[in-house]
């Protein structure tokens, strides 16, 4: 293999697959990428990556190339500066200005082939797919047991309007869609794949959903995404949603997540804050916690003040990441008769993201 680049265009390709490519894989040459035809491709099995390599002169051969040492490199070397990139019998060279860094090779037989995703492509390049899974993702599971719930999925609410939603079983975020790519509609972009998406700059050009294979492809601006699908079913989260949740009352919401860090800042003991209480009365807010002999509260106004007392708690870590969800001045809290033991939504104006907390006992 043979091919001249700046080391800035090698850098920045490079960079574009960064968190793909793991230190301690399965195999050896998972930890390299593959340079074919002017493109990388970087993969760990569940997810590929091929991103175009913008090169001086004519490329020559297949080669794979350890990605760490060959990022360093790039990264340290000027961007201006033109590497000649080679490989033969196992072993890459990199030479530039009368320097040379050699560097392990594998077979290239040896690289995993993800393979081709078939189907309908779908045009998104004004869906807001990838900003969509920004605001959900914060709402994904991280526990392994009920797997189908690591992932963002695209469901349908209960007008059959298509929307990203993402849960732990405690909390849930929806973000509607102003169209669901073909095939998409009950598929789930596992947590991996959702991160690594939400890293990139532009949004995709086309999308694919193969539900034979269960994978799915990303087409974004000089690179393309294909990953694995989960292979599960969402839960029906429209059941979960309340029916005939009334506005309670509403806040300032940068003063209330302001309160709220600095709440749990206080009383966190042991990286561990469980709940924080809200007791509200239309004359004002109070939040209290209480941990490990730490005991806090806080008083605060009402945008919108609710028209009876109230008493409620919830996990405050997740209160915060809705609120740091949210854009707007102000948020809506919006529940059945008893906010203590039902679904909360929580909302903000002109925002189209809602997002339902489950309370908690304190």
């Amino acid at each position: 293999m043979k091919l001249e680049t700046t080391a800035g265009q090698l850098h920045s390709a490079l960079k574009m697959v960064s968190g793909l490519v793991e230190r301690v894989a399965v195999s050896p040459v998972l930890t390299s990428i593959k340079i074919e035809d002017g493109r990388l491709t970087a993969t760990n099995l569940d997810m590929a990556a091929s991103v175009t390599l913008p090169t001086i002169g004519k490329v020559e051969g297949t080669a794979t190339v350890d990605y760490f040492a060959l990022s360093a490199l790039a990264k340290h070397t000027a961007h201006d500066e033109r590497i000649a990139l080679a490989e033969d019998s196992g072993l890459a060279t990199a030479s530039f200005n009368g320097s040379e860094y050699q560097m392990p090779s594998y077979p290239v037989s040896d690289f995993p082939d993800f393979g081709a995703v078939e189907g309908e492509a779908t045009r998104s390049d004004n869906a807001g797919l990838i900003h969509a899974l920004r605001r959900v993702r914060f709402a994904m599971s991280t526990e392994e047991t009920r797997y189908y719930l690591n992932g963002v999925a695209f469901l349908l609410d209960r007008n059959e309007a298509p929307m990203l939603c993402a849960t732990n079983g405690h909390r849930l975020a929806l973000m509607p869609l102003p169209a669901a790519p073909d095939g998409s509609i009950g598929s789930i972009v596992p947590r991996h794949t959702v991160n690594f998406l939400a890293r990139q700059k532009g949004e995709p050009s086309t999308v694919v959903f193969d539900q034979e294979r269960r994978r799915s492809r990303f087409d974004l601006p000089g690179m393309t995404v294909s990953a694995k699908l989960i292979d599960g079913t969402f839960p029906d989260v429209n059941r979960v949603i309340p029916q005939d949740a009334v506005r309670l009352f509403s806040v300032d919401r940068a003063a209330l997540m302001r309160t709220l860090r600095r709440l749990c800042a206080f009383s966190r003991s042991h990286g561990i804050l469980r709940s924080v209480k809200l007791t509200g009365t239309p004359d004002g807010l109070t939040l209290s916690t209480s941990a490990d002999g730490r005991r806090a509260s806080e008083r605060m106004s009402f945008v919108s003040p609710p028209e009876k007392p109230f008493e409620c708690g919830y996990n405050a870590d997740y209160l915060v990441d809705a609120l740091a969800a949210l854009n707007g001045e102000t948020v809506a809290f919006a529940s059945v008769d008893d906010i203590a033991n039902s679904p909360t939504i929580i909302s903000a104006e002109d925002d189209p993201l809602l997002i339902v907390q489950m309370p908690m006992r304190v």
